[in-house]
């Protein structure tokens, strides 16, 4: 039987009278791929902030595998396995893209600063071994050939693999992303959909913010769908589609008046 790894349980979050999360509580089990849907504006990236402590909510829990992680610190939920990308991406442009991934290793890394300056050798094993899963996550994400390059001279669709090996190299054990295939062509979708496959391979559970409601529904395993900050809906792809308010709130619904 699946744990729930993460549990999320009457979490509010207000921004003075405006109240963006609004008593939500949903359960995420190991090994899932599970979405977040709703309108623009229903409160999914907020959710995701107050997952990931950039927010803290004025009320409710949010469980990780039994702890308590509500007002936890983004660095302490990230050392606990739960990692995320933005619906904008975040990258270091200047720098290529191996040194992006490298990035993602810090939080791994038992290296202090002053290790740059008179190296040991302990420090010396570390940043070989981080390397090394730099070179996997570049394999990985099929980004082998543009390691040298800086991310700010690549393709939109390059970026965004670039953003998720980034993550993936600070081995998640839940894995959050926001609106994943933003400004992805159809080729580049379906790239995205192989990918999150071969990450839940790995043993990684995935949660995901998405607008391409064909995807959404191809690739997930269970949907919650929120509108104006509350959950209108949950279930499986299939049930969420024959949902009556959620084809009012969100997935639209024939005009019965057209002609």
């Amino acid at each position: 039987m699946a744990r729930n790894e993460l549990i999320l349980k009457n979490v509010t979050k207000r921004f003075g009278g405006l109240t963006a999360v609004d008593d939500l509580s949903f359960k995420v089990e190991d090994g899932q791929i599970y979405g977040i849907i709703g309108p623009n504006g229903a409160g999914k990236t907020t959710v995701f902030n107050c997952i990931t402590g950039i927010y803290k909510s004025e009320e409710g829990s949010v469980n990780w595998r039994g702890e308590e992680i509500r007002g936890m610190t983004p660095y302490q939920i990230v050392d606990r396995g739960i990692v995320r990308t933005f619906q904008t991406i975040r990258l270091f442009g200047q720098m290529s893209v191996a040194e992006n991934i490298m990035s993602g290793r810090h939080i791994k890394s038992a290296q202090k600063w002053w290790h740059g300056i008179v190296p040991t050798p302990g420090s010396l094993r570390d940043e070989k071994e981080n390397w090394l899963k730099v070179q996997e996550q570049l394999e990985f994400f099929n980004l082998g050939e543009f390691a040298a390059t800086p991310t700010n001279s690549l393709p939109y669709g390059i970026q965004r693999r670039v953003e998720m090996a980034r993550a993936m190299a600070v081995e998640p054990t839940l894995l959050i992303l926001d609106e994943p295939a933003a400004g992805l062509n159809d080729k580049e979708t379906l790239g995205l959909v192989e990918t999150i496959y071969k990450i839940r391979e790995k043993g990684v559970t995935v949660l995901l913010i998405e607008h391409d409601m064909d995807m959404v529904m191809e690739i997930t395993d269970y949907l919650t769908v929120i509108n104006f900050g509350k959950k209108i809906a949950e279930g499986t792809p299939a049930e969420v589609q024959a949902n009556p308010a959620v084809i009012e709130a969100y997935l639209g619904s024939e005009d019965e008046d057209d002609e």
